[in-house]
């Protein structure tokens, strides 16, 4: 079977034979090492529908033999198999059920790579955010002489900034994956994309040099897809450095590569840059190609593309279907929103199971910890025993005045903090801002619209100084409070997921722990805002018999731990839990993200 002078279909006709002869004796080893072998030899053959459906069984014969192993490696063959089939859902769901088994082995080279495979997905449809938080995360599990996997990586990054329109961050992502390429193909691919991300800088020249010197080298000859992209994208950029060249040639020699090639991503850019092309010279045609663009983004289920694509319908105004045409925008406009919702649900689920044992072991630190403390307090009440009564009353007394004193020093110290923190930007940047905008009034001559915008800058700013110092609601509507603080910290860089915060009864918090946890979560949430530069932010919350626990993660930058007692905000976080008797642990490292592990009595 496994005969080399053999070409690739009798090898493939032995192995099938050797299956029917085991699949008789029942012997389950050899089944698998001969069904590994025969999905190897379709792949081989680029037939990927034989090798998906073997590897399937593959798979199922894993999951029988409960071999956790097994079905990790598989199911990452299955996500290959599908991701060459163009069937990129069931890849990433596979990829990922991968991920979890590796997770679970401490696996890092194939937790890197189960990330990276997930993240092109993710970019491929666009679900950037997503994407880079497990690009980036892949790159601290990879070796760093993967270069496989690592330039894919950065290529990945650069085409999430470029859809996000960070040029600039592109360009930087895809020369660190020209420089680790594995090979002159990937190398010119990058290469590719770079030119063309700098033609959307106008940086033209730079763009059209590396364009010219991808076209000379004949190995492009070889890999038609990529030379019908570097003739579009160098067209394409000529065309929009000056739209009165007539680069119509290089267009249509492309299009037609793609045709031959049946690249259907390859075509939508085609169909999508005639249109343009014929814009404002031939409505007619730019319809035509309008038209083309939208039919092959729904054959390929690309949902934005075929958005682009009725934009672009609505745009040329076309009578007969232009009501329809933006019927079916707004519809699929609404339907992506909701996707998107639900994208994001479900990935905070993952996030948090793919953490649980992490959690878990922090959860049990906080369990030790209040052990411990109840040993001191029992060890303190057998000495208090031992003790005169006389001494005991005399003791308590001065330790309840000296605690009393202590708190209320604390509480006189916070308050002018916050009162010399608000003083301080109320200066700093309010009062500078009204002294700019009276000096314009006075001296310059700039529009209305100009002196309006820059006092909308100082509403904002007051406004934020009113949301953090703001008074808090308590009671019954303190849970909405907390949600609409902590929700209020989304940005179009950072995503804030709250888990639970419905089912938790929070109202029934004695009301001044409400107004600490408040602050507490607030002081979390500004630190996140001012050092950690997090995409990702998940909270948590849970109540158990007799306490509740809050549970905040990040995927910032982190801290090292000998700076976590200079951070003036982490330490209020720990006088105020301290305040109403409760716990807070602290896990974080460079470039590992931040937790808190919160709990307190109701």
């Amino acid at each position: 079977m496994k005969n080399n002078k053999l070409n690739t279909n009798e090898r493939l006709l032995s192995a099938n034979s050797a299956l029917e002869q085991i699949e008789k004796s029942n012997e389950d080893k050899k089944v698998t090492t001969i069904l590994s072998y025969k999905t190897y030899l379709l792949g081989l053959e680029r037939n990927f529908e034989g090798a998906l459906k073997t590897s399937k069984e593959l798979l199922q014969l894993s999951i029988k033999r409960k071999d956790s192993a097994m079905i990790a490696d598989v199911s990452f063959r299955v996500g290959y198999y599908f991701l060459m089939e163009a069937k990129k859902d069931s890849a990433f769901l596979h990829y990922q059920m991968a991920n979890s088994i590796y997770t679970v082995f401490n696996d890092s080279v194939k937790i890197g790579q189960s990330l990276a495979q997930m993240a092109m997905i993710q970019s491929d449809y666009g679900d950037y955010i997503d994407s880079d938080i497990n690009a980036i995360n892949a790159i601290t599990y990879l070796d760093e002489n993967d270069k496989v996997y690592l330039s894919a990586i950065y290529n990945c990054l650069a085409i999430s900034s470029k859809g996000q329109f960070d040029y600039v961050e592109a360009v930087y992502w895809y020369d660190k994956a020209i420089e680790l390429a594995p090979n002159s193909i990937e190398k010119i691919r990058c290469l590719n994309n770079k030119a063309n991300s700098l033609g959307y800088m106008k940086e033209f020249e730079k763009s059209n040099a590396i364009f010219e010197n991808i076209l000379k080298d004949s190995i492009i000859e070889n890999y038609p897809k990529t030379k019908a992209r570097v003739i579009d994208n160098m067209a394409f950029t000529i065309w929009k450095q000056d739209p009165s060249k007539n680069v119509l040639t290089e267009l249509l020699s492309a299009l037609k590569i793609r045709e031959q090639q049946n690249d259907l991503v390859g075509l939508a850019t085609s169909y999508d840059h005639l249109s343009e092309y014929f814009k404002n010279t031939n409505n007619t045609l730019a319809i035509d190609y309008a038209i083309k663009y939208l039919e092959v983004s729904r054959k390929d289920k690309s949902p934005n593309e075929e958005l682009k694509a009725l934009q672009a319908l609505i745009e040329l105004n076309q009578k007969s279907n232009g009501y329809s045409n933006y019927a079916r925008y707004v519809s699929l406009r609404d339907s992506l929103d909701k996707a998107e919702l639900n994208r994001k649900n479900s990935f905070a689920k993952i996030k948090y199971d793919s953490e649980k044992n992490r959690e878990d072991n922090l959860q049990l630190k906080i369990t030790n910890s209040k052990k411990e403390l109840q040993l001191e307090k029992e060890k303190t009440r057998n000495i208090i025993g031992a003790a005169s009564s006389g001494t005991v009353v005399i003791g308590l007394l001065g330790f309840l005045y000296y605690r009393k004193q202590k708190h209320r020093q604390e509480k006189r110290a916070e308050v002018y903090k916050t009162e010399t923190r608000i003083a301080k930007k109320l200066h700093d940047e309010v009062a500078n801002n009204m002294v700019n905008i009276m000096n314009k009034v006075q001296y310059t001559e700039d529009p209305k619209e100009q002196l309006l915008d820059d006092l909308e800058k100082v509403y904002l700013l007051t406004r934020d100084i009113s949301h953090q110092n703001n008074s808090i609601e308590t009671g019954v509507h303190f849970k909405n409070s907390l949600k609409n603080l902590l929700t209020s910290f989304n940005t179009t860089t950072t995503t804030i997921i709250l888990k639970n915060s419905s089912e938790v009864t929070l109202e029934e918090i004695a009301k001044d722990k409400q107004i600490e946890i408040y602050r507490i979560m607030q002081e979390l949430m500004v630190n996140m805002q001012k050092h950690s530069k997090a995409t990702l932010v998940a909270i948590s919350f849970k109540k158990t018999a007799d306490e509740y626990v809050i549970n905040y993660s990040d995927n910032g930058k982190g801290v090292d731990q000998s700076e976590l007692k200079v951070r003036n905000g982490l330490k209020n976080v720990e006088t105020r839990i301290k305040s109403i008797n409760g716990l807070i642990t602290f896990e974080t490292s460079l470039n590992k993200g931040f937790k808190a592990f919160i709990s307190f009595k109701k």
